[in-house]
């Protein structure tokens, strides 16, 4: 395991080819343990050789039993502007051999030329804001390009409503980040206090095409994953954020396992090392 700590900066941060031994298959009965799981990864729709190896490595995730039921982004889908003409080549050449459902935050590069609601019906998605839902875990997602107010009542209702004990919420400008882009202000001031106050499980994001890992006093969990398949950003430091525990300037995916007593984060790069992991509890009724 690669964990950078918050000082970390630079380029193409991780372990040297080889260094880490790939992700080993699941034992049975952990297997058995998992109820649902995912992979998260955004900033990835570049139709380059970086997103075909990110691909491949959510490929090999799967096949070596790792619970996959989705595909979840966290935006910046379909570069350079989410032009409809590159969707079969940005969105479902890459990822075919999966056969999941690709749930999809939108980013920045996705809506700058108005096509971000065809993009969601080419992945028969409503528009956002809205919710999925999986064994034990519900999914809601936003669009941070426009964190309003709107979003913030619809935030707060669905995490008031009954539902899963593990909660979810992806979007792609991040709440929390130390690196090019930075932290974002109106989702600082509107929607990490709902979140804070719910105490949600995980908080996904990308925007910063890197991978970091923040845990607030709260014990909610922040990540950035932007390390799909765009060029990598540095990760730096001094900046104002909650405890940064990891962070790496690598490509990547982030999956997600939940089980019935925890659940299981684990970030792995382009070569099926693994970046990061920690183990989350699940919150009581």
């Amino acid at each position: 395991m690669i964990l950078l700590s918050g000082s970390a900066c630079g380029g193409r941060s991780g372990p040297a080819a080889g260094t880490t031994p790939p992700v080993p298959s699941v034992s049975a009965s952990r297997a058995a343990d998992v109820r649902s799981g995912f992979v998260a990864f955004g900033d990835f729709g570049t139709g380059d050789a970086a997103q075909r190896a990110v691909a491949r490595a959510m490929q090999t995730w799967a096949r070596t039993g790792h619970r996959v039921d989705a595909l979840v982004t966290t935006g910046d889908n379909v570069y350079p502007d989410g032009s409809p003409s590159l969707f079969a080549s940005r969105l479902d050449e890459p990822y075919r051999t999966l056969r999941r459902p690709m749930w999809a935050a939108l980013g920045n590069h996705d809506v700058q030329n108005g096509h971000g609601n065809a993009e969601l019906r080419h992945l028969g998605l409503p528009k956002v804001p809205y919710a999925k839902r999986l064994p034990g875990v519900q999914l809601l997602f936003l669009d941070a390009d426009r964190p309003d107010a709107a979003q913030t009542h619809w935030l707060e209702d669905r995490l008031s409503a009954a539902g899963p004990p593990v909660r979810v919420v992806v979007f792609h400008q991040p709440a929390w980040s130390c690196s090019l882009h930075g932290s974002t202000p109106a989702v600082d001031a509107r929607w990490v206090p709902v979140l804070e106050r719910h105490r949600v499980t995980l908080v996904l994001n990308g925007h910063d095409h890197n991978y970091q890992r923040f845990t607030s006093p709260r014990g909610v969990t922040y990540i950035v994953t932007g390390g799909g398949g765009a060029e990598l950003y540095p990760v730096a430091s001094g900046c104002r954020t909650p405890h940064r525990a990891a962070a790496a300037s690598r490509h990547h995916f982030t999956a997600v396992e939940v089980g019935a007593t925890r659940v299981t984060v684990t970030a792995v790069s382009d070569d099926g090392a693994v970046l990061d992991r920690v183990v989350l509890p699940v919150p009581r009724p």
